[in-house]
């Protein structure tokens, strides 16, 4: 019997002689819950974008071998997700473990989904359309936290260009979907710009220690005298470029697939049972989109 390493081989090897989805712009890519694939879990040393990237694949071998060839010939909005039977197939072969808690009786109040919004881009139109991505495909109404990161963007951030943004969250917040919102990245004297500008006051700012070995004295101070909670992370700058993102379309798909995509927004979601600490689910969204030259 072929390995999944093999049969992933085997896909790649295969000619395309046509595109699959030749008038596509937008596109989505869904892992739904990735809890049950034991074996990318237990790989601790791989990054975020390694399991994005991976996930990425294994939905792409799946439509390559699966699909109808015509089946997105038309669709100008392709949607791909991890298809339910993955997990059943792995469990079959001892290689997934029962999610902690799957057969027990929660209820939503349970529950805290914190959600991680990486934005390559600073249209708030990209943003809206992303959270509004989350709600449909997690069939949520609220979330308990979301944090909003603009990693390509470093220090060159200026308050103009983050308050649109923020104006986004701002909305959602105001209609109790989202029920608190923080950043990620953000030094001083933009949190602070930020902070006596927002309506909407972030509960957190998330600093990347890789590239700040120490917190600033002058932020641990601000940050203590406003409440807002200091907070770290280790995610990469950029967690998903143009030429990884086509890469890995390429690999399965026709070149014409592959062309000019720009990943718009990566999601990372998890939710846990409260009071415990247990992840009941978690897994990513991908969204991008392109601009083709039609004839």
């Amino acid at each position: 019997m072929a390995t999944e390493s093999q049969n992933d081989a085997q896909s790649k090897s295969q000619p395309v002689l046509e595109p699959y989805f030749p008038k596509a712009t937008e596109m989505l890519f869904y892992t739904g819950n990735i809890t049950p694939f034991f074996k990318l879990l237990t790989k601790t040393s791989s990054s975020v974008t390694e399991q994005i990237m991976e996930y990425m694949s294994m939905m792409l071998e799946k439509m390559k071998t699966k699909a109808k060839a015509d089946q997105f010939k038309e669709n100008n909005y392709v949607k791909l997700i991890c298809p339910p039977e993955d997990n059943q197939s792995n469990a079959a072969n001892g290689t997934t473990t029962t999610p902690p808690n799957e057969t027990e009786e929660l209820d939503r109040s349970d529950l805290k989904f914190s959600v991680k919004i990486f934005l390559r881009t600073l249209e708030p139109e990209i943003l809206s359309h992303t959270i509004n991505t989350i709600f449909s495909e997690l069939k949520e109404n609220y979330l308990e936290s979301v944090m909003i990161a603009l990693p390509n963007y470093g220090s060159l951030l200026t308050l103009k260009e983050f308050m649109p943004l923020w104006n986004v969250v701002e909305d959602f917040v105001n209609k109790q979907k989202i029920l608190s919102a923080g950043v990620c990245d953000l030094m001083l004297p933009l949190l602070s710009d930020i902070y006596d500008t927002a309506q909407v006051k972030p509960f957190a700012d998330q600093i990347n220690l890789g590239l700040c070995c120490s917190i600033p004295e002058e932020l641990s101070k601000y940050v203590k005298e406003h409440n807002i909670q200091l907070l770290t992370h280790s995610d990469p700058i950029d967690v998903l470029n143009d030429s990884d993102f086509q890469q890995i379309i390429r690999e399965y798909c026709h070149e014409y697939d592959a062309l000019n995509w720009k990943p718009c927004s990566i999601v990372r979601y998890s939710s846990v049972i409260a009071n415990r600490g247990i992840i009941k689910s978690k897994g990513f969204l991908v969204y991008a989109k392109r601009e083709l030259n039609m004839p």
